[in-house]
């Protein structure tokens, strides 16, 4: 069984839903490079905890050109999520992916697949509002200068979204993104043959497509976020008023207000559970095998770093 990314989405899996998803670190970066910790490989758990108050601000000087106050106060605050974190919510996802260890065997249908997504975005939407005060903190030390900074970062994401997913022809597309589907699919289950692999592609392929649709969505949340970080920026609202206004812009960051891309987003995330429901079902006993060894791993990562001291 394969797991699914979350609103933190899993690297290793964020492609097989949408094959270009805007990351939610965009919309919250501190609370999401958390939640992507915790999801993205059982060496990169252990590694990102380790190093996560050198590779947030790291991380976060790509978008706003952190100063030095503000690279500390990432720093701090990053630790003290990570304390939190380690203590209420790693327990827990070593309980969820016991449980799809114990269900690898199982024959799945979409509807098991979406299931677990949920549980996984309910993990992430946790740690997101807890993070809530300390991105109303960070937001506030912001600078008019720094909303340049992020736009011309988003305008360069864009180009490169551009590139890698707006190029060729429906065929090319496909293509590509069946190349990253089974690129995480055999991350999990070792590789797989040739008809398979036949299998895997038309159950990508079944999915919609739509890629400017997935751009015009990356770029209104870009906007939106722009929008409201300029708006605390020049206003300098309370500390209250800043996380509500975090909190409705992370309320409305997966669904689209436009009729026509929220039907395609809907039909896209369906498509993306049959896939990978196919996937988990066409494995062989070596290659279910295999994923458990894989969660396993994960499972060992998530209690030794809940068990770490503080």
């Amino acid at each position: 069984m394969e797991p699914m990314e979350t609103h933190g989405r899993s690297k290793k899996n964020s492609s097989t839903r949408d094959g270009a998803r805007s990351p939610a670190g965009f919309a919250l970066p501190i609370a999401a490079l958390i939640a992507a910790l915790i999801v993205a490989g059982c060496g990169a758990v252990k590694l990102g905890y380790r190093n996560a108050d050198m590779v947030g601000p790291l991380w976060l000087n790509r978008y706003l050109d952190l100063d030095s106050a503000q690279n500390d106060l990432v720093r701090h605050r990053i630790a003290k999520l990570l304390v939190w974190h380690r203590a209420t919510q790693l327990p827990d996802y070593a309980r969820l992916l016991g449980e799809l260890q114990r269900r690898v065997d199982e024959t799945l249908i979409a509807a098991d697949v979406a299931e677990v997504d949920k549980q996984m975005m309910q993990h992430a939407q946790t740690t997101i509002e807890h993070a809530l005060p300390e991105l109303a903190d960070l937001a506030l030390t912001l600078k008019p200068e720094q909303m340049k900074t992020l736009q011309n970062k988003f305008a360069d994401n864009d180009d490169k979204f551009r590139s890698d997913y707006l190029r060729g022809d429906t065929e090319k597309r496909q293509k590509i993104r069946y190349e990253k589907a089974l690129d995480r699919a055999e991350e999990w289950y070792g590789r797989f043959d040739r008809q398979q692999r036949a299998a895997i592609r038309r159950a990508s392929d079944a999915r919609p497509l739509n890629n400017e649709f997935l751009l015009a969505e990356r770029q209104r949340r870009e906007t939106e976020l722009v929008t409201l970080l300029s708006r605390i920026v020049h206003e300098k609202p309370s500390r209250d008023a800043v996380i509500a206004l975090l909190k409705a812009y992370y309320e409305r960051f997966e669904v689209s207000p436009d009729r026509e891309r929220r039907a395609f987003q809907l039909a896209l995330s369906h498509g993306s559970d049959e896939m990978n429901a196919a996937i988990a079902n066409l494995a062989t006993r070596e290659q279910r095998a295999h994923a458990v060894e894989k969660l396993q791993q994960w499972i060992d990562d998530c209690k030794k770093m809940a068990a770490a001291p503080g």
